[in-house]
C-alpha cells in the first residue's frame, strides 16, 4: 500500500455536516494525527465558524462551504472525511468531488464505494487513493503471531465510534516517549490515512480477515518491542464482526477495553 498523503501535501478535508454531527470522525480524526497540511475544512453546516468552538480542536484553519472556496486555499488533495453508515458516498457529494478533480485535486477515499473508475483521466501527478480495497494474496489465519516476541496490545470496544483508534495512537505516541520500540498498526480507513498503511479489515471477506490481520501484524513485529493494534467495530453491536478476527490474527498479549463511561 502507498502512502500517498506524505507530509509534503496540502489536504482540504471534505466534511459536510460531520464537525457537529456524527459522521466526522474520519475528518476529525485525521485533523488531530495528520502528518501532511490541512489547508482547510469544507462543511456548510459550520461554515466561518472557528474551528475550536465548534469541535473542540485548537488549530487556526478555516472552515468553507464548498470545494470551490476551499480551492483559494491552494489544497492539492482533496480527503473524504465522512464515515456515513455503510460507508456509502452520499450522491449530492459526487459533484463537489467532480469540481476537485477538474481542478487538479488527488483524492484520498475511505468510503466503500470506489472513485479511481469514476475518473480514467488524470493529469500526470494526479491520483486517487481508494483506502478500502482487499489487500491481494490473503491467506486464512494460523495463529502465527502467538509465537511472536513483541507484546501486541489491541482496544477492544462496547460501541463502534468509541475511540479504539484514538486510544491506540495515544498509547503508541506514550511508548514511544518512554523509549520503547513501538508502531500503530491501522485496520480502518482513518487509521490508514493517519499512518500512511495498514489493512481496511472491512473490506476483507471474511474467511481472510484473521489472516490479513495475521500478515499485518508478522511484517511489523521486526524490530519493534511492542505493536498497538486499532480495534474495530464492537463487542456489543449486533451488526459487527470485526473483534474476533482481529484477535485471532494478532493473537494479542493484552485487551484494553475502550468505553465510554
Amino acid at each position: 500500500m502507498t502512502n500517498y498523503l506524505t507530509p509534503d501535501k496540502k489536504v482540504a478535508i471534505l466534511l459536510h455536516e460531520g464537525i457537529k454531527g456524527t459522521r466526522g470522525k474520519t475528518g476529525l480524526s485525521y485533523l488531530r494525527y495528520a502528518k501532511a497540511q490541512v489547508v482547510a475544512i469544507i462543511d456548510s453546516e459550520s461554515a466561518g465558524s472557528a474551528l475550536k468552538e465548534v469541535a473542540g480542536i485548537d488549530r487556526p484553519l478555516p472552515i468553507v462551504a464548498s470545494v470551490r472556496e476551499a480551492l483559494t486555499y491552494h489544497p492539492d488533495t482533496l480527503l473524504i472525511g465522512i464515515a456515513p453508515s455503510g460507508g456509502i458516498l452520499p450522491p449530492d457529494w459526487l459533484e463537489e468531488i467532480k469540481e476537485a478533480v477538474k481542478a487538479g485535486l488527488s483524492l484520498v477515499n475511505g468510503l466503500h464505494t470506489p472513485l479511481k473508475p469514476l475518473f480514467p483521466q488524470l493529469k500526470p501527478d494526479q491520483w486517487i487513493w481508494d483506502i478500502r480495497l482487499e489487500p491481494q494474496g490473503l491467506k486464512i489465519g494460523q495463529a502465527r503471531a502467538k509465537n511472536l516476541t513483541c507484546q501486541r496490545i489491541l482496544t477492544v470496544g462496547t460501541d463502534m465510534s468509541v475511540g479504539k483508534m484514538s486510544t491506540s495512537i495515544e498509547l503508541h505516541r506514550a511508548a514511544s516517549e518512554k523509549g520503547l520500540k513501538s508502531q500503530f498498526l491501522a485496520t480502518g480507513q482513518g487509521g490508514i490515512m493517519i499512518a500512511g498503511k495498514g489493512v481496511p479489515l472491512d473490506a476483507v471477506r471474511v474467511d481472510y480477515a484473521a489472516g490479513a490481520i495475521e500478515a499485518l501484524v508478522l511484517e511489523s513485529a521486526e524490530n519493534n518491542d511492542i505493536l498497538f493494534i486499532e480495534g474495530q467495530g464492537s463487542l456489543l453491536h449486533p451488526g459487527s464482526t470485526a473483534t474476533l478476527p482481529l484477535m485471532r490474527g494478532s493473537q494479542p498479549t493484552g485487551l484494553i477495553l475502550v468505553h465510554r463511561a
